[in-house]
């Protein structure tokens, strides 16, 4: 169990490492549109660049300035950051002494849920608009497998739980 521990608290780390710098991307593009006039700069066709902060060097490029194609942008990388810290939680799971416990099978619930719902709100607009539906349709199906394999992760936590607090009982 102490490998698992080790692997566990390493995935941990890499999670939270890839989910920081996913939500902090996000919050900065929330503020540079914001600021659209100052932060946001048109580069001509409806295009436009974000800047790194306090620089004049290029950190995202944008194919269209319109709502949907700015929401669907931060949305995209505020929900994988999203998904990079509930990966990280689950992680948490397995670090822990006890592994059958209410905290662990309500994040693997919360893991399960998002990978099933979130995709859906994205496949059918993208369906609707015809607009790059292969790429969505492909993330929606690895997130549907994923939410799967969480789902069944979660049913065993629960058995596991039951049957660790009937011992807890007779004891």
């Amino acid at each position: 169990m102490q490998q698992v521990r080790m692997l566990a608290s390493a995935l941990l780390f890499l999670s939270r490492a890839a989910a920081i710098p996913y939500l902090a991307t996000a919050a900065y593009c929330l503020l540079c549109f914001a600021f659209r006039d100052t932060l946001v700069h048109p580069i001509g066709e409806g295009r436009f660049v974000i800047n790194f902060p306090f620089t004049n060097q290029r950190f995202l490029i944008g194919d269209d300035s319109g709502f949907m194609y700015v929401f669907e942008m931060i949305a995209f990388i505020a929900l994988y950051g999203l998904f990079f810290w509930l990966l990280g939680n689950i992680f948490q799971i397995f670090r822990a002494q006890k592994l059958f416990t209410e905290r662990g099978v309500r994040r693997l619930r919360i893991f399960y849920l998002l990978n099933f719902l979130l995709p859906l709100p994205f496949l059918v607009y993208h369906v609707a608009t015809r607009y790059e539906v292969e790429i969505v349709v492909i993330l929606s199906v690895l997130h549907t497998v994923l939410g799967i394999f969480a789902y069944f992760m979660a049913v065993i936590f629960v058995r596991g739980l039951h049957l660790q607090e009937e011992q807890d009982l007779i004891f």
